[in-house]
Formats: C-alpha cells, sequence, structure tokens
C-alpha cells in the first residue's frame, strides 16, 4: 500500500516558505504585464462581482484597496497563493505519502517553470492549483480514513477551487471517475473505506443534476466567443507536457508505475486525475479556444509522483548511502529544470516591452496608427492614439489576415504593427501579408538558456511598403 501517514516536520514547513517567498518575489513589482494580465489589471472592478471566475479578481479589489492601484499589484494575490501552495503541498501530503515524498515534490514545484510563471502572473491559475492539491489531498485520504470530514473539507476545496476558474470542476469530477472504479471493481481491497466513496458518488449524482444547467451556460458562453487560438485535439497533449516539462513528467510516470506494484487503488486515484482533465482538452479543443493551461491544477498529481519516484529511488539506495548521496535521482531532476528556471528571470530582465514602446514613440509621426496584438499599448505620456481595433490572435489561422488587414492600405499614414516573436511562427495569412505589404524595422529577443523564444517584433505599413515583394505569392494577393 501507498498510503503513508506521516508528521510533518515544521523546520520543513519553514525552510520551503522562506524559499518560496525568496524564488517567487524578485521582480513582481519590475515585469511587464504581459498576455491576459492586462485584463486582470484593468477589469478587476468590473469582474470581481460575477459569480463565475469572481475569486481572483476579487482578491486584486482587495489589493487595490488596501495598497493603492499601482498594475503590478494585482500580482501579489498570485504571489501570495503560490507561495502558501508550496509549504501546503509538503504538510498535506506527508500524511498520505510520507514526508520525504512530499519533500521532494515540494523542492520539485518550486523549480517547476509553469508554477514560477504563475506565481508571478496575475491571473486565476494559481488560486485553482492551490485549493485543487487541498481537495485532491482530502479526496485520496478520504479513500482510507473512516472520516467524514475528509470527504466534506474535498467539496469545500472544490468549490474553492472551481471559484477560481469554472474547469476546476474536473478536480471533483475525476475523482468521481476514480472513485466508481473502485467501487465497481476493486471491492475486495479492505484498506479502502467503501463508506465514504459511496457517499460521494450519491452526492456527485445530486450534484450532477442541479449544476448541469450552469456549466452548459457556461459552456455555451465559451463557445459563443468563436475564439480559436487553442492547440488542437492533435497537439494540446504535447503542449501539456511541453507546459509541465518532459523531465518531471517522465519521472512522475515512474513514480505511477512505483504506484501501480504496491497499491492498485492509489493508481487508479492518480490516473484518472490525470487522465479525465486531459480527455477534456482533447475533446473541447477542436471546438472551443482551451488552454492547457486550464489544466493547471493537475501540477500537483504530476510532481506528487515525480516525488514518489524520487523517494522510492531513495529507499533503495539508504541502506549503503547517505541521505543526499541517495536523492539522486532528485538531484538530477532539479539539474534539468534549472535552465528553464533561470531562464524565467534572464528573461524578465533582459527585455522589456517598454523597448517596443520608446522605440514606436521616438519614430511616431502625426496621422500614424497602432495595430499592437499586445493589449493595452499607450505611450509613456499618456497621449490618444490612433489604434486599429483588436482583429486577433498573432497565431489565429483561421482569420482571413489579407481581408482583415487590407484597410490599412487604403488609408493615409502610416501603421505601426506590434506582433510577438515566438518559437511558434505567425498566423500563415498574417506572415504572408507582412512579407508582401509590411517592413520589418525592429526585433529583440529575452535572453534565455532553453529552448524558449520570447520576443517582438515591429513593422511598418505605408505606401512605399504595399506590394513591396514582386513574387508570386504577393502577385497573387498576399
Amino acid at each position: 500500500m501507498i498510503y503513508l501517514d506521516q508528521k510533518p516536520q515544521i523546520g520543513v514547513v519553514l525552510l520551503l516558505l522562506f524559499t518560496a517567498v525568496a524564488s517567487r518575489f524578485y521582480g513582481i513589482w519590475e515585469w511587464d504585464l504581459v498576455n491576459d494580465e492586462y485584463f486582470t489589471a484593468t477589469k478587476a472592478y468590473e469582474r470581481y462581482a460575477s459569480i463565475i471566475n469572481p475569486a481572483y479578481y476579487s482578491l486584486v479589489v482587495l489589493t487595490y484597496k488596501l495598497f493603492g492601484d499601482a498594475e503590478w499589484l494585482s500580482r501579489i494575490p498570485a504571489f501570495i497563493l503560490a507561495v502558501v501552495s508550496i509549504p501546503v503541498l509538503y504538510f498535506s501530503w506527508s500524511r498520505n505519502i510520507g514526508r520525504n515524498a512530499a519533500l521532494f515534490a515540494s523542492g520539485i514545484l518550486i523549480f517547476s517553470a509553469w508554477h514560477l510563471w504563475f506565481s508571478q502572473y496575475a491571473r486565476f491559475y494559481i488560486g485553482v492549483l492551490l485549493f485543487s492539491s487541498l481537495a485532491y489531498f482530502f479526496f485520496f485520504r478520504a479513500i482510507y480514513v473512516e472520516k467524514l470530514s475528509h470527504l466534506i473539507w474535498a467539496m469545500v476545496f472544490s468549490v474553492l477551487a472551481v471559484s477560481f476558474h469554472v474547469t476546476a470542476i474536473f478536480v471533483p469530477v475525476s475523482v468521481a471517475v476514480a472513485y466508481l472504479v473502485i467501487f465497481l471493481f476493486m471491492k475486495k481491497e479492505e484498506c479502502v473505506n467503501f463508506k465514504n466513496i459511496k457517499i460521494y458518488l450519491v452526492l456527485c449524482l445530486i450534484a450532477g443534476v442541479l449544476i448541469t444547467p450552469v456549466l452548459y451556460m457556461v459552456l455555451d458562453r465559451w463557445v459563443a466567443t468563436s475564439q480559436t487560438w487553442g492547440y488542437g485535439a492533435i497537439l494540446i497533449i504535447p503542449q501539456l507536457v511541453k507546459y509541465i516539462q518532459v523531465p518531471i513528467v517522465i519521472t512522475a510516470l515512474f513514480g505511477w508505475l512505483v504506484v501501480l506494484r504496491k497499491d492498485h487503488v492509489a493508481a487508479t486515484f492518480f490516473f484518472a486525475a490525470l487522465v479525465v482533465p486531459a480527455l477534456f482538452l482533447i475533446a473541447a479543443s477542436p471546438f472551443m479556444a482551451i488552454s492547457p493551461s486550464y489544466a493547471f491544477y493537475i501540477l500537483p498529481v504530476v510532481v506528487l509522483l515525480a516525488g514518489i519516484a524520487c523517494e522510492e529511488v531513495r529507499k533503495h539506495m539508504a541502506s549503503t548511502h547517505s541521505f543526499i548521496v541517495s536523492a539522486v535521482t532528485f538531484f538530477l531532476l532539479i539539474a534539468t529544470l534549472l535552465p528553464s528556471f533561470a531562464s524565467h528571470f534572464l528573461d524578465r530582465t533582459s527585455f522589456h516591452f517598454n523597448s517596443v514602446v520608446y522605440f514606436v514613440d521616438d519614430n511616431f509621426q502625426e496621422g500614424d496608427r497602432v495595430l499592437s496584438f499586445k493589449p493595452g499599448f499607450a505611450f509613456p505620456d499618456g497621449r490618444v492614439i490612433d489604434t486599429v481595433p483588436f482583429i486577433s490572435f498573432e497565431r489565429d489561422n483561421t482569420v482571413d489576415w489579407r481581408k482583415e488587414l487590407q484597410p490599412l492600405l487604403d488609408v493615409e499614414g502610416r501603421t505601426w504593427i506590434i506582433a510577438s516573436s515566438k518559437r511558434k511562427p505567425l498566423a500563415s495569412g498574417l506572415e504572408r501579408w507582412l512579407f508582401c505589404n509590411a517592413k520589418l524595422v525592429w526585433q529583440k529577443h529575452a535572453v534565455r538558456l532553453d529552448y524558449e523564444v520570447n520576443g517582438y517584433q515591429i513593422y511598418i505599413v505605408s505606401d512605399k511598403t504595399k506590394n513591396n515583394q514582386e513574387t508570386s505569392t504577393c502577385i497573387q494577393g498576399g
């Protein structure tokens, strides 16, 4: 049996807390707002009163009221939740899988680039992760300990996770699947508390009837946005693995095999916790805009399995080696994560979006307009800019970019187009149109130690750049 109830050590909790603060706070006030952070920072007062995903916006509004309305303060709730999530993972899961495995898992979480990113990102993701982690803890414990209170706490934390983002509903849903499999096929397992399992399955039937209309309404609104910036059913799982980081996923796979060998019940729980959200991503990707980040709540499960793998190696080496030496798997894993961990800070310190703003500002002429794919573009002096209305994301291949951008060629004056530069290329139609009708005048990329690419490009469109390439692509209407 994998279940191991050990009391966490307070000294370790404090050490993890200190490390989390030190690694998550640096630069949080300095980094540019990126991507959807702009909407959190500027629209929190509009969104916190909504019944859908209100939690993070409410925390931002509270932060503004306490400390002022500087936009970077919208990251403070994410920072606090992230710092808390690391020692909480150790403190809670020590009572389920043992102190060492939980410690290894918490250490992996510290160096997780995905966790680090959302620790300094003014969105709801870290809130979902923290409360999902606690929900998983109590759901897992309810299998082995005959206390109804564990089930109650699991549902409370599930509701809190959903209050940050509705996709966290797949935490209790995945557990329901696991419980159902355990109930139907593992009735001979003496360690299982079937009373809690039966109670939860009945509650799921009742809750399903009550909340299905609400979930349908949310899904309908989501699909109605007609946004298509998702990765698609084929690529979304590889992208999820990339976000989690391949070394962590591989180690977690070995951890799950360890669990499977020792405890089929626990293996079923972890399997459902990972596979059900993944199936949702695959099924939803073809018809709605969905990101692997919407399954961020599975990260604790993955690092816990990786921690179990590290502890299994340590136990096999413990009789002949010291703790430090026997923890070789953990240290090797951390070594593979260091380039991405360091790149987070190198990226933020080596490139600021202000470089883009200053270049456009220095060369801006009366009558110019700006099309920025990064929301919230503004000059430092706050003067009014003629901006082109938002079309879509610059990597959206469903847009007829020639049709959308053609009006820029029919007006007087110049248009500045600002697009991000990533490993993933721009939408083919946009790239072709820029090649034929625009001139690249500036680009810069951040310094990184890993394979990621992050930067910006500035194009200018004018009478002088129109149809500037005499190629077959442009002649045919690029």
